[in-house]
């Protein structure tokens, strides 16, 4: 187990990881949409792969700042969450290695997305319920929260430019709220 020192700095620098990733998934997934080609599909893939796979020490982090305050059942969710990750990366990492059809990616994908919504519901109760994080964590992950359903109602309604500008504001609540989430943990490291 690793000790706080080393937790929550490593957890803060996971999380720009996670932020670059996430950033470099982005325009990947733009370009592919794009027309620059199929090469970028599976780059964006494997960026998603990066990204939810440096969210797992973040999870742990948040895990550990929970039971620090006695709140047990983040665990549960942290572990939910840390698995949805791995699915998500090993869906991902299947697909681009051909082991895996789309079809099946957007299984794994869904699959491992849910936990990961469920551990950002649970960091809005950590900090508007518990007082655990400070309230700007909270509060990025509601803006990412309603971001990712305004996303899924437009991507049901259309393809056109307004899911491309709903795309673009989930892009950027979720580059904050990591960035946020990162400072949050780096700031609990010691000087």
């Amino acid at each position: 187990m690793l000790a706080d020192s080393d937790l929550y700095p490593a957890a803060g620098a996971s999380a720009v990881v996670a932020l670059i990733a996430l950033v470099i998934s982005g325009i990947t997934l733009a370009l592919f949409f794009g027309g620059a080609g199929a090469f970028w599909g599976p780059v964006n893939d494997m960026f998603i792969v990066v990204t939810v796979l440096a969210l797992i020490l973040p999870m742990l982090a948040v895990d550990r700042l929970a039971a620090d305050a006695g709140i047990g059942w983040m665990r549960l969710v942290t572990i939910v969450a840390v698995l949805g990750a791995i699915l998500i990366a090993v869906g991902q990492t299947a697909l681009v290695l051909g082991f895996l059809s789309l079809q099946g990616s957007f299984v794994t994908g869904g699959l491992g997305f849910i936990p990961i919504v469920v551990w950002l519901v649970a960091l809005v109760v950590l900090t508007f319920a518990s007082g655990v994080l400070p309230s700007p964590v909270g509060g990025a992950a509601v803006v990412v929260l309603v971001l990712i359903g305004v996303e899924a109602l437009v991507g049901s309604a259309t393809y056109g430019p307004l899911l491309w500008i709903a795309s673009i504001a989930l892009l950027a609540a979720m580059v904050a709220w990591l960035w946020i989430l990162s400072s949050t943990l780096l700031a609990r490291a010691p000087a």
